[in-house]
Parts: structure tokens; C-alpha cells; sequence
């Protein structure tokens, strides 16, 4: 926005004057705008004028780029400010504009009812304008209020900083200042307390390394234990098919988990997802880039600029809301944009994500391509052959070899003992090496194995001795006897080609 001035000077957003000359006569123009009392401050005459000179309009600016400098090393620009006159601040005001020598603070002005608005001062005037500021910075140029940690209400019948009455935890000293109540005669018992957690902390470090060491200088007491465990971990790794000398090698790691499958169609689509969030994410900041660099370059500092005296809020509030008024359609033009093109980059992933996926389910047969699913079966006993009789069934209706048939049960109620029964089945197929006695041990390493054991979850090295009484109260030949058939079952065909056979025959 630009406001008339005095001398046809045009007060620019952001704290530039741009001015534009009528004639060369003496007394207008340029010159005469700078030399006439007004609001607006000058910053780059030399480009105003070639502009003029041009027969250019002038372009309304928010100031350069220029790096924050800090108060004392700010330059003092010309000031049109006149001591006791109040002056209203806005978007355009500058922050680094000072008072005269004569009256150097800014004082907000509490005795009219308009907002910031400021007059300048001498020191003993500060209290006049606004009775809680009564000291006078001369580094921030302002009227200010006491500075004291702990402070709560600040003494305002001096000039210096000095409080009145402190916060909770705080007491009043004599020379004006807010001490902490644990200091003093309770520092003692402070620093005891402090020395105290220290040296538990030391404890704990030192007992910590001690366990370390222990774990790398304890021998070997269980070797086929160890060569068991270190097995188990190599078999559980990720490998590629037997090459031509008959290795599995593992995975290198140039391997394209997108476009690769090492675990499954299932872990190729999640690292597709992924890829897919990081684009997302990239879409979603180049499109706000774009607006920052050739919208406008404020967009970059909206929300960031730091806040200062209250003059300098008073012109960042006024700043930031005229602003955001002015760039709201880019912001609302923005969220159109992420929300469009987040839909339409959702879409177009998914169907992407299912042409990956039917590609590879081409190329691969799996177990579900010669699988076809029974619904609708009876509530069977276990005590029937359920797979022989579903078994011949299917083969007499469709016409079709089967190679076996699972029937899913309804086993909710015997759920812990089935559970039991299928692990102990796996570790009689693969049986671990058997609990030993661990060997001799000193204290120390002694009580760190048994912290380890309950940690850990290890086995107890005495066999358990179990009754068999719950055994024979509910034995998992029993418990199978009366669980009963759920309604779906699993028929295996030899080829793809016999099972959509199969299927097609019964639709």
C-alpha cells in the first residue's frame, strides 16, 4: 500500500521510500521529500531516483534480503520523529528507526486508546507513558520493565532493575534481586543430593562395564548350544536359488527390493509404498517451493521472523497480517493443488500397485495356484475321516485329481492345548540341544548369568518335572475327537489347470 507524503513521497511495506520527482525545481522532488517530516524512512534513494529517471513505476517492495543485524550495529537512519509527539506503527515502519538524542526511548503511549502507538522520551518520562516500563535501555532504545529472573511484579518506583515481589520458590533479596530458595543454606543439601544421584549413576556405569567385559572373557562352556544358535540365525537370512554349484548366496545389497522378490510379492509392494511416500513428499514441497520463488519470496518468512520490542511486535503483527491477507489465494491455491494431486497419485499408485502385483503373480506359482477354497461345509466331528470323505467328494464331482484336502476346524475352546501340541511337534522334528549344567562360576559372574537367564527368558538348565495328570485329564487325541469342522476347507490340485477345471465344473 502506498500513503501520500509530503513531497510526493510514497511510503513503501516493508521500509523503503520511493519518490518520484515532478520537476527540477529547487525545493521538490527528492530531495524536498527527504528533508519534510513524515513516516516513511529512506532506503535506496539511488534506485528510486533511476526509476524516476526511467519513467518506471515504482514497485511496491518489503524490504531486501539483507541479513539481521544486532541492535548496537544497526545504522541509525534519519529520523522524522519528534520528541512528546505520538506516532502510530505499522506494516511500513522500520524497526531500526531510533529517537532523537534529545528523547531516545520508544514508549508505548497507554494514556490514549488507540494500539501501537509510541512517542519518544527521555528516561524520567518513561513512567508517564506506561507506569509498568520505567527504565530507559538506551541498547534497545525503549522503555522497558524490570529484567530479573523470578521476578514477578517489578519495583516501578526506580530506573533500574529491581523487583517488587518474586515468583513462588523465589525470595526478595536487598539488593532488589529474586534469589532461588534452595540456595544458600539448603545449597548444601543440594549438593549432597546431586553428589548422591552421581554416584549412583557412577555405579550403575561401572557395573555396566563390568557386564560387557565379563560377556567377552567368559569361555565357552556350551559349544553345541552356541553352534545351534549361531545355525538357526544363517538359516533365517534372506537367500537367492542355488546357483549352478549348488549355494544359496545371499541377497547383494544393489538389489532392487522394488522390482525384486526376496520375501514375497508382499515386501516388493511395501518398499513400492515407500518410494511412493518419498514422491509424495517431494510433490508436496516442490509445489510450495514454487510458489515461494515465483509468487513471492515472503512465503519463506511468514512465521519465521523474530519478534523484538514492542514496537518492533507491533510492526511484525501488522506485517505478517497484512501479508497473509494478501497471500492467502497462494495458500489456498496450494491446498488445492496437494489435495488433487495427492488423489490422483493415490489412484494412479494403486493401480500400479495391482499391475505389479498380477505381473508377479504371473511370472511365480505359488501355493493358491493350485488351491481352491470349500465353502459351506456341515459342522463334522473329528471323530469322522473328513478329509478322506471331502477328498473322494470333490474328485467324483468335478472329475479331477485331488492331492489332499485341509479342512480348516473350529478349535476356539481347545485353542492352549492344540497350541502346545504344535510346538512340541516342532521341537521333536528339530529337537534343540538339551539344557546343561552351567559350570563353575565366581559371584559376580554367577549373579550377572542369572540376571541374564531371567532377562532373557533362557531355559532352566534342571529338567522340569510335569504331571501328567492334566495329560490324561485332556489328551490332544481326546481334544480332537470333539472339536468339529469349520465351514471352508482346502483342496490341492495337481496343476493350475485342474483346479480351474474343477472350479469352473461346480459354479
Amino acid at each position: 500500500r502506498l500513503a501520500a507524503l509530503p513531497g510526493e513521497a510514497a511510503l513503501v511495506r516493508g521500509g523503503a521510500l520511493r519518490a518520484r520527482l515532478q520537476s527540477d525545481a529547487p525545493g521538490t522532488g527528492l530531495a524536498a521529500a527527504l528533508a519534510v517530516p513524515s513516516t516513511a524512512i529512506v532506503n535506496g534513494t539511488d534506485d528510486a531516483a533511476s526509476l524516476v529517471a526511467a519513467g518506471k513505476p515504482i514497485r511496491i517492495a518489503r524490504g531486501g534480503a539483507t541479513p539481521p543485524m544486532k541492535q548496537d550495529d544497526k545504522p541509525r537512519l534519519p529520523s522524522h520523529l519528534k520528541c512528546g509527539v505520538t506516532s502510530k506503527v505499522h506494516s511500513g515502519s522500520s524497526k531500526d528507526e531510533r529517537c532523537p538524542d534529545e528523547c531516545p526511548f520508544f514508549a508505548q503511549n497507554r494514556n490514549d486508546e488507540d494500539f501501537c502507538t509510541f512517542v519518544c522520551v527521555t528516561e524520567p518520562e518513561c513512567k508517564s507513558m506506561n507506569p509498568h516500563t520505567p527504565i530507559g535501555d538506551s541498547k534497545l532504545g525503549v522503555c522497558r520493565s524490570c529484567v530479573v529472573a523470578g521476578c514477578k511484579a517489578c519495583d516501578v518506583s526506580v530506573t533500574e532493575d529491581r523487583c517488587a515481589e518474586c515468583q513462588a520458590g523465589y525470595k526478595l533479596g536487598s539488593d532488589g534481586m529474586c534469589h532461588f530458595r534452595l540456595g544458600g543454606s539448603w545449597a548444601g543439601v543440594v549438593d549432597n543430593v546431586l553428589m548422591i544421584l552421581g554416584g549412583v549413576l557412577v555405579v550403575v556405569l561401572a557395573v555396566v562395564l563390568i557386564w560387557v567385559i565379563d560377556l567377552n572373557i567368559r569361555p565357552n562352556s556350551n559349544p553345541t548350544g552356541m553352534e545351534y544358535g549361531l545355525t538357526e540365525r544363517e538359516d533365517k537370512k534372506l537367500r537367492q536359488k542355488k546357483d549352478d554349484d549348488g549355494e544359496r548366496k545371499l541377497w547383494p545389497l544393489t538389489t532392487n527390493l522394488m522390482r525384486t522378490q526376496v520375501a514375497g510379492p508382499g515386501m516388493m509392494l511395501h518398499f513400492n509404498f515407500q518410494v511412493f511416500l518419498m514422491v509424495w513428499g517431494f510433490f508436496i514441497a516442490a509445489a510450495w517451493m514454487f510458489f515461494c520463488q515465483f509468487v513471492d519470496e515472503d512465503l519463506w518468512r511468514l512465521g519465521t521472523r523474530k519478534f523484538g520490542t514492542p514496537r518492533d511486535n507491533c510492526i511484525l503483527v501488522a506485517w505478517g497480517y497484512e501479508t497473509q491477507r494478501e497471500l492467502m489465494w497462494t495458500k489456498v491455491a496450494f491446498l488445492w493443488i496437494a489435495y488433487i494431486g495427492s488423489v490422483l497419485m493415490c489412484v494412479a499408485y494403486g493401480v500400479y500397485q495391482l499391475r505389479e502385483f498380477q505381473e508377479a503373480d504371473y511370472k511365480h506359482k505359488t501355493m493358491k495356484d493350485f488351491v481352491a477354497m470349500v465353502v459351506g461345509l456341515p459342522a463334522i466331528p473329528g471323530t469322522q475321516p473328513v478329509e478322506v470323505d471331502l477328498k473322494a467328494k470333490i474328485e467324483s464331482c468335478t472329475g479331477q485329481r485331488v492331492v489332499g484336502v485341509s479342512v480348516a476346524w473350529d478349535y476356539q475352546e481347545y485353542e492352549e492345548v492344540i497350541a502346545k501340541a504344535l510346538e512340541d511337534d516342532l521341537d521333536a522334528a528339530d529337537p534343540p540341544p538339551d539344557p546343561q549344567e552351567p559350570p563353575q562360576m565366581n559371584p559376580v559372574r554367577k549373579a550377572f548369568y542369572n540376571l541374564e537367564r531371567n532377562l532373557l527368558g533362557l531355559p532352566s538348565p534342571v529338567p522340569e518335572v510335569t504331571s501328567d495328570c492334566e495329560t490324561e485329564r485332556d489328551p490332544v487325541a481326546t481334544v480332537l475327537t470333539q472339536m468339529h469342522t469349520s465351514p471352508r476347507a482346502f483342496a490341492v490340485f495337481e496343476t493350475q489347470e485342474a483346479m480351474e477345471a474343477a472350479v469352473k465344473r461346480v459354479e
